[in-house]
């Protein structure tokens, strides 16, 4: 991968969610092979040679102490404002990033080519990218027009707080995943136990 890429494009774990539907913090769910779920996600992350990774939470949810140098709490630590929430805080602590390689915790199956695929695709096209209508994981350029979009978002009263407002005004780029199991979203008990039974763990992570 190219050189200048790894520099610049900062890797973030979306896990602030209050994880409602799931009825405990999704980030902390076991995993076969880490600790938590939050641990394989980093693990895989960290599989990308990206120069930094940073997880994005909320200042109610309580992380590991061995995670805890990764975090970056949301600016608003008494609302759950959303993934922009945790986008602008990021952006905001990485001054110097030109793009975020986005991915939500909740992504058991995912693997490392569709993650290598967005971000070579990103860099390469200069552009906002993401897979069908899944609108996350995500590789977001950070322009300056970006970071002053998140900052009004989550400022202003008419402000769309939604990652399908962020891809319309990036004017991103649908793909089509290789593999779309690796989309499977787990929001509820009942798809969590579904994605154990198709071995999430032991086969999506590569060691180079």
């Amino acid at each position: 991968m190219d050189t200048h890429a790894k520099a610049t494009t900062i890797g973030v774990i979306l896990a602030g969610g209050a994880s409602r539907r799931m009825g405990q913090d999704k980030a902390m769910l076991p995993a076969r092979e880490h600790a938590s779920l939050l641990h394989h996600q980093v693990d895989l992350m960290q599989q990308l040679g990206l120069q930094q990774l940073f997880i994005s939470r909320h200042a109610s949810l309580s992380t590991p102490d061995d995670l805890q140098h990764l975090v970056v709490c949301d600016v608003n630590d008494e609302h759950h404002d959303g993934p922009l929430a945790g986008l602008f805080s990021i952006a905001n602590a990485c001054p110097k990033a030109t793009a975020l390689l986005v991915m939500p915790v909740d992504l058991p199956l995912m693997d490392l080519p569709t993650l290598r695929y967005l971000l070579t695709t990103g860099h390469s096209d200069h552009r906002a990218v993401y897979f069908l209508q899944e609108y996350l994981p995500l590789y977001l350029p950070l322009s300056a027009n970006v970071r002053q979009y998140l900052e009004d978002q989550l400022t202003l009263a008419t402000a769309d707080k939604s990652i399908r407002g962020l891809l319309s005004f990036c004017q991103a780029l649908s793909l089509q995943p290789a593999n779309p199991t690796a989309l499977t979203n787990t929001n509820t008990h009942d798809e969590w136990l579904a994605s154990q039974q198709v071995g999430a763990y032991p086969n999506v992570i590569e060691r180079e």
